[in-house]
C-alpha cells in the first residue's frame, strides 16, 4: 500500500494507521504446510458437542444413502480449521498481536462440497485488508481450504478486530487451548 497524500480515500489513510508488520502483508497469501486429517470419531464427537444429531454424522449407512462416501461433517466443523490456520497467521506473520489481543468479529463460509471423514485438509490464508478504525485494527482473513486432492472444499472469510494495546490474563491462552484446540493437532 501506498502512503496517503491526503488526496486518496479514507480507507487508505485508515489502513495506515495499522502497524506495519500488517501493512506489508495485506494481499499476500501463504499456504500452510500442515495437513488436517478428518476422523471419523472427531465428526461425531463435534456432532455431539454442537448437538446436531442429523444421522449422516454418525452412521456411515446413512451417509452412503445420502451419496456421501463416509461421514459428513458438520458445517461449523470447519471453524476448527478455520481457527488453526489463523492462529499460525498471528503467531508467524502478524506477530506484533498476542492471541488474546485478537476478537472474531464476523466470519462467513462458502461451502464447495461436503466435508467428509477421511478428508485430508490444507489450508490458503491471505490478509485481504486491513484498517484503523473505532480504536482497533480491523482486517479481512480470507481461508482457502482444500482436500488431498488439492480441490476446494470451503472460502471462509474472517472479519477480526485487534489491538497490541489489550492485556489478557497470563492463562487466558492455555483456557482458550483447553476448550477450542481438542483433536486440532496437524497430522505428521
Amino acid at each position: 500500500m501506498s502512503a496517503s497524500d491526503g488526496t486518496g480515500s479514507q480507507d487508505d489513510a485508515a489502513s495506515q494507521d495499522v502497524p506495519g508488520q500488517v501493512r506489508a502483508v495485506v494481499g499476500q497469501s501463504y499456504r500452510i504446510d500442515d495437513v488436517y486429517e478428518v476422523g471419523k470419531a472427531k465428526v461425531s464427537e463435534f456432532a455431539n458437542a454442537v448437538q446436531n444429531f442429523h444421522p449422516a454424522h454418525f452412521d456411515q449407512d446413512e451417509a452412503t444413502a445420502l451419496g456421501h462416501s463416509s461421514l459428513v461433517a458438520p458445517p461449523t466443523f470447519m471453524s476448527l480449521i478455520a481457527f488453526v490456520a489463523q492462529r499460525r497467521l498471528f503467531e508467524e506473520t502478524l506477530s506484533c498481536y498476542a492471541m488474546p489481543q485478537i476478537l472474531q468479529v464476523d466470519q462467513r463460509f462458502t461451502f464447495h462440497r461436503p466435508l467428509l471423514a477421511g478428508d485430508r485438509l490444507s489450508c490458503e490464508v491471505s490478509l485481504v485488508s486491513a484498517r484503523r478504525a473505532v480504536g482497533a485494527d480491523l482486517m479481512v482473513v480470507e481461508n482457502e481450504i482444500f482436500d488431498q486432492r488439492d480441490q476446494p472444499v470451503l472460502t471462509a472469510a474472517t472479519t477480526i478486530a485487534a489491538s497490541t494495546e489489550i492485556q489478557a490474563p497470563e492463562d487466558f491462552m492455555s483456557a482458550v487451548e483447553q476448550i477450542m484446540m481438542a483433536g486440532t493437532a496437524p497430522v505428521a
